[in-house]
């Protein structure tokens, strides 16, 4: 290791031993490795060709991390100014919403969240302005082939619905969020 630091840093990576006076403990000896040059970090000459590895590595994460999104937001007249709310939120991402198992067995993530914030004047007839929906799947765990009598299971989707009250022309809001997963968001107009 000595004769890397000699030749390929220059001799900064190990500096040779010399005394010193401290100025509380009194005479010391000062040297060795320079840990924080030639170990913890990468030398500055090396430093590129190190970092150069990581955007690939970094972009994979992002592409296989999960990520929510709409499925489906529709809303139906059911007459007296009631309308029913659906929203259907899925995970497009490779991994599941709780990324790992063991996130799951120590309670480290929550669920998926979905809230319904209400026009003036409106109010909530069923459901709750909050719901937990759990995990979802990703596509990690689909197969890549089709697969005769293979079913479709959905646990990359939760759906909630809500029954609401108000007048003709108003416009709830969607929001369904994951901490892992993301937020999506939108809007639907009583018809």
């Amino acid at each position: 290791m000595l004769r890397w630091s000699d030749e390929k840093l220059a001799g900064k990576g190990y500096i040779d031993w010399y005394p010193f006076e401290h100025p509380q403990l009194g005479q010391i000896e000062l040297g060795g490795w320079d840990t924080m040059y030639a170990w913890t970090n990468p030398p500055p000459e090396f430093l590129e060709k190190e970092i150069a590895l990581f955007p690939e590595w970094l972009v994979w994460h992002l592409l296989i991390s999960p990520r929510l999104e709409i499925y489906e937001a529709s809303v139906h007249s059911l007459g007296d100014d009631t309308y029913r709310v659906q929203l259907v939120v899925h995970n497009t991402g490779w991994l599941p919403t709780n990324v790992t198992q063991k996130a799951l067995e120590k309670k480290l993530v929550r669920g998926c969240i979905c809230e319904i914030e209400l026009p003036s004047g409106g109010t909530l007839v069923t459901g709750k302005p909050r719901e937990e929906l759990g995990q979802l799947e990703g596509r990690a765990y689909k197969p890549s082939t089709p697969i005769r009598r293979h079913s479709d299971p959905t646990k990359d989707r939760a759906k909630v619905e809500w029954v609401v009250r108000a007048p003709q022309g108003s416009t709830v809001k969607l929001l369904a969020r994951h901490e892992r997963a993301g937020v999506a968001r939108t809007e639907l107009a009583f018809p």
